[in-house]
């Protein structure tokens, strides 16, 4: 028994060990071990640096990959999820000479749509995350973007990384030095104003005169230093359609401008010294004769170091050197050697980690219910299986009938809401859109609105998540109108499916799903007819199977709830039952067995009426006699925690004061404040031993709640004071202080009215480490604080009077407040105290203050401030001044006459070789 027992131990501990390294290498386990290479699936962009290493962004925008120059895969930088189910999108990237990579991560709503917020993040060369540059929001009251925020095209030149914004009416662009270490923000190096009606769809180069960027509506600009833009293309006489879109636009090492022409099938280079000659440097034929097949569907390209032109499609990279010939295509990146041996570790993990499991079953149903075990114990080994596979099963069946059916009724959601496009869109005004010049127009705008009208405005989940899409039939072709994809642009050709063509030429309404760098869609179109009835257009309505199995997920979760609650449920009664049936002998072995455990109230009911049923009336009388005595050992507890209070213990870990042992600590980050009375001393001199006692107790009874209601612990007594810690934010200890110090004034005049003199206090509160733990020796033992902090919170308190101040905070408080302009201070500087080698950044806190004192101190803190600059600079004459003049507003200042006397002093007699701009107070 021991054995099986003990080996069950050891399969559990490997099972636990085997399982966390395999949730630590997930990626792994999705390469089979005998695989060399990953093929590329779903490609929308590719650079290269200088040692010809390729970044290539795959799957769906989700991923980056690193090649070497022989295609070897050295990292995969893979997207997150936000935390309310956001998707995060990688649109471009750019890499420095140190191997930095900067790319635009966006953040798209759940359903991979609308643009949420956009940043410039910088991986390190060896693709750990390193930081974000650069973030932009995208609030309700902002244009709505889809799929593409405003951030455009980052790139590195000369030691600076640059990267445009598009703000609708303006292009800005910014930079920031690479490989910076600081967290400055990129700075605005140019700003241009858009001609009107124009709206960026891309731009390239960073120094004025050689920026060029075109427009939505098919034009490319170039941008001048003083804020001008010049058309360069097309220019009146060349000879294109207006559907001639520039697409992919870059510039190459010569400044000439290299764009994509998909209604020409074409990669088409212009040199703006020469506008009107326009050379096809890529096309089909050439293509072909490298041979090579280009489908001009979604491709995109970038300019290499060496001038070569990197082309990318859905699933190949192919480069076009310099003497125009085009290389084979590269479809997959190679495993390493160390990756395959690294998966193979990792297949063999997870093989031993399943004949672990089914060597714990063996153990569990062969050895152990051979022995001697509780009935209930073989039951439920015996049935929780069994429950187990059979809700697992039944899910299953409910899953996959609901999957149909949820399937099946949002195609028919589809097709509804694609039939209603022909009301949303009209098709005469769709006709009168002939060029991308019509982009953002009075028509354009309005079949915009009049879609989000209808699919936007409606908050259920099951609601959202639809992709729109306008497309317009002309000439036997099918152009792009308008989609949720700022990717895409007007009068792009779409092509050919068998579906479409139904809906052109039959007029039919057609279902079905694709598969593209944007994920897996189900979709409906349906056609769009003009008044004479002619099909001029096709609407689309899509959702994509990321937002269905988001869907089906939660549905499969509430399934598994549900039926984990009906199995407990099945369970429980097959132990109710099984209870019932057991003898009143075994009622008593459990009760006793639980009165053992400590559950000191169970109470043994058989109402046999036989021996067993006295012996459990003998059972209850002496767990009564234990409950008493333990009720008593509470309470005692109860008392002792208003002497070691719970939060301590929590600190420390432990459930009570049994569990605390002499050398138990730990070690937090907290706020300390030291409280002492003034004059206390001469004070209590006055009073009885008695009357020092009810004072003191009445006048921490009075302050000392401020300590608890802003989450403190009040951890020592100082006699006339006591010592605070705040675990939580430094705002409250903060805020503790200044109520004490407000609720001082209350307490004054109440001690004035019955003829007693006014009392005052300091305060000194500092932020930093410490260690709490348990000091003494066996036979006594005590909580206690140990930190360099508690020291240097009881010199500020003992500062306070002769600084003028009520609280004094050091500069570690400060840089920790969340809401700093919620508090009145002043900073007093550089402060040298004895036994302290480094001088202290001090600051007076007057917030608390009487009303005329702070009224006088929030009159000169700039002053006062000012001075003490000049005084830290040596600039002793001008520091008196200025000291002079607080203290002719502010005759009870004491630390600006502490200031001035010093002033003088170093003005008249200079100052020695140590001084060091401080102030020293003893």
């Amino acid at each position: 028994m021991k054995k099986s027992i003990a080996a069950l131990l050891l399969v559990l501990l490997l099972l636990g060990a085997a399982g966390t390294y395999l949730g630590t290498h997930q990626d792994s386990i999705q390469l089979w071990p005998w695989k060399k290479s990953m093929p590329f699936d779903g490609l929308s962009k590719a650079i290269s640096d200088s040692q010809n290493n390729l970044f290539v962004i795959d799957n769906a925008k989700k991923t980056i990959h690193k090649l070497d120059a022989q295609g070897i895969l050295q990292f995969s930088i893979t997207s997150e999820t936000g935390k309310n189910g956001e998707v995060y999108r990688f649109n471009d990237m750019a890499v420095d000479d140190q191997g930095y990579l900067y790319t635009i991560r966006t953040l798209l709503d759940p359903y991979g749509i609308a643009v949420k917020s956009e940043q410039i993040v910088r991986y390190k060369p060896d693709g750990e995350f390193d930081r974000s540059l650069f973030t932009q929001e995208y609030g309700d009251a902002q244009v709505k973007r889809y799929r593409l925020g405003s951030l455009r095209n980052v790139q590195v030149h000369e030691g600076k990384v640059y990267f445009f914004n598009d703000e609708v009416k303006k292009l800005s662009l910014y930079e920031t030095p690479v490989g910076n270490s600081t967290t400055t923000e990129p700075k605005l190096t140019y700003s241009i104003t858009l001609p009107d009606n124009k709206y960026v769809s891309e731009a390239d180069g960073f120094k004025p005169g050689e920026i060029y960027y075109s427009t939505r509506s098919g034009e490319i600009y170039r941008a001048w230093s003083e804020g001008r833009s010049e058309l360069v293309y097309p220019l009146p006489g060349i000879d294109r359609t207006r559907r001639n879109f520039p697409e992919s636009f870059h510039l190459d090492h010569q400044g000439r401008l290299i764009f994509i022409d998909f209604n020409s099938r074409m990669i088409t280079r212009l040199d703006p010294k020469q506008p009107y000659v326009l050379e096809g440097i890529v096309n089909d034929e050439k293509a072909k004769a490298s041979g090579v097949e280009l489908a001009f569907d979604a491709t995109t390209s970038s300019i290499g170091p060496d001038g070569s032109l990197i082309i990318v499609e859905s699933a190949q990279i192919n480069r076009r050197l310099p003497d125009g010939t085009i290389t084979p295509s590269l479809v997959e990146a190679e495993f390493s050697r160390s990756a395959q041996n690294h998966a193979i570790l990792v297949w063999s993990i997870a093989v031993a980690f399943i004949l672990l499991v089914l060597y714990a079953i063996k153990i569990i149903f062969v050895n152990l219910l051979k022995r001697r075990l509780p009935l209930m114990v073989k039951q439920i080994f015996i049935l929780i299986p069994v429950i187990a596979f059979s809700m697992i099963l039944l899910s299953t069946v409910i899953y996959n009938s609901f999957s149909k059916k949820m399937e099946e009724e949002t195609f028919s959601e589809l097709i509804l809401l694609a039939k209603n496009g022909q009301n949303l869109v009209d098709g005469d005004k769709l006709e009168s859109l002939t060029s991308p010049l019509d982009y953002g127009g009075t028509t354009y705008q309005s079949f915009r609105k009049k879609i989000q009208s209808v699919f936007e405005n409606n908050a259920r989940d099951d609601n959202q998540g639809f992709y729109k899409a306008v497309y317009k039939y002309e000439d036997g072709v099918i152009y792009r109108i308008l989609e949720d994809d700022d990717g895409m642009h007007m009068f792009n050709p779409f092509q050919q499916t068998p579906e479409n063509q139904q809906v052109v030429l039959e007029g039919k309404t057609a279902t079905g799903q694709w598969e593209d760098f944007s994920g897996e869609w189900r979709y409906a179109i349906a056609p769009i007819f003009n008044s004479s009835g002619k099909i001029v257009g096709v609407f689309e309505t899509s959702k994509n199977l990321d937002g269905l199995l988001k869907h089906r997920q939660s549905v499969l979760n509430s399934i598994i709830r549900n039926i984990a609650f009906i199995s407990i449920g099945l369970l429980l009664v097959l132990v109710l039952m099984t209870y019932v049936l057991l003898s009143s002998i075994w009622k008593l072995r459990n009760s006793v067995g639980e009165i053992a455990k400590g559950n000191w109230d169970t109470v043994v009911k058989i109402n046999t009426r036989d021996e067993v049923s006295d012996l459990g009336d003998s059972v209850n009388i002496m767990a009564a006699r234990i409950r008493d005595y333990i009720t008593k050992v509470e309470n005692f507890s109860q008392s002792y925690y208003r002497f070691v209070p719970q939060q301590f213990l929590r600190f420390l870990n432990k459930e009570s004061i049994l569990d605390v042992e002499l050398g138990d600590q730990v070690e937090q980050h907290m706020s300390i404040l030291i409280f002492n009375i003034r004059g206390f001393y001469q004070l209590s001199k006055r009073l009885t031993p008695e009357e020092n006692f009810n004072f003191v107790n009445s006048f921490l009874k009075r302050f000392g709640p401020y300590v608890r209601k802003h989450e403190g612990l009040m951890n020592k007594y100082l006699g006339a004071g006591f010592m605070a810690l705040f675990p939580k934010q430094t705002d409250e200890a903060l805020l503790a202080c200044v109520e004490m110090r407000k609720e001082l004034d209350i307490y004054n005049s109440h001690r004035l009215s019955v003829g007693y003199s006014p009392l005052d206090f300091g305060i000194g509160l500092h932020k930093g480490p410490l260690r709490l733990g348990i000091i003494g020796e066996e036979q006594r033992l005590e909580g206690n604080v140990i930190s360099d902090g508690v020291n240097l919170a009881t010199m500020l308190e003992k500062m306070t009077e002769p600084l003028g101040s009520s609280i004094l905070i050091t500069d570690s408080v400060v840089k920790t407040l969340e809401k700093p302009k919620d508090f009145l201070y002043r900073d007093l500087g550089l402060i040298q105290v004895d036994g302290v080698k480094e001088p202290l950044h001090l600051f007076d806190v007057y917030q608390g203050d009487a009303e005329t004192i702070r009224a006088l101190k929030e009159k000169t803190k700039a002053l006062f401030e000012q001075a003490v600059t000049y005084y830290q600079v040596g600039r002793f004459y001008d520091a008196r001044e200025a000291f002079l003049m607080v203290i002719k507003q502010n005759r009870q200042d004491k630390a600006a006459q502490l200031y001035f006397y010093m002033c003088d002093e170093y003005f008249q007699k200079g100052t020695t070789g140590e001084w060091n701009g401080t102030l020293s107070v003893s």
